[in-house]
């Protein structure tokens, strides 16, 4: 899984454990790989909670990677099968958009005086 996920583009790829850290760009937060059964469980975390509204319309738009929460902050998880390139190019996409729609949302509840 190591040399798909170079493969496919992601940075800082590395294995702690069964758990492989990768980032999506340079500046991104890590999101891990672990297997699960016969795929990788993809997960990203950002530091927003996302509401249930949000969290819904994402997951009945984008059934093949989840929102939820977890550990209080927003997680999307997705399954994919080991070595997929493919799957990981979408993997890219969605939470690419997950983390452009994440900032959009944390923006959205900033109080007056919060900043930018």
């Amino acid at each position: 899984m190591i040399e798909a996920l170079r493969q496919a583009g992601f940075l800082a790829v590395e294995a702690e454990g069964d758990t492989i850290h990768a980032r999506l760009w340079a500046a991104s937060v890590d999101f891990t790989s672990t297997p699960e059964g016969d795929h990788w469980h993809l997960a990203l975390q950002w530091p927003v909670r996302a509401n249930d509204a949000q969290r819904a319309q994402w997951n009945a738009a984008h059934p093949d990677a989840a929102m939820d929460i977890h550990n209080g902050e927003t997680r999307l998880s997705m399954r994919v099968p080991p070595g997929d390139v493919q799957a990981l190019h979408l993997w890219t996409a969605l939470a690419e958009q997950a983390v452009a729609d994440l900032i959009r949302w944390r923006r959205a509840q900033r109080q007056p005086g919060e900043g930018y």
